[in-house]
């Protein structure tokens, strides 16, 4: 009976523990894939706010008239 208590107890002990330090050193080992995923939804979200400022029209853009020359 002793024996049986001491192994579930030293179960128990063990889960706890095991889940401790995987929560401490799973996630900081592991972080990298979801923290590029975050810096390219804010790359996107930066691109979208600049293309949703820039007006373009006739006077903002600068353009050169180029001559085209007649084939002989």
């Amino acid at each position: 009976m002793k024996f049986i208590l001491e192994l579930i107890l030293t179960t128990v002990v063990i889960f706890f523990v095991w889940n401790i330090l995987k929560r401490l050193f799973f996630t900081a080992v592991f972080k990298f894939p979801k923290a590029n995923n975050t810096e390219e939804k804010r790359q996107e979200k930066s691109k979208k706010k600049l293309k949703s400022k820039i007006t373009w029209d006739a006077e903002t853009v600068d353009y050169e008239e180029v001559e085209e020359k007649k084939p002989k």
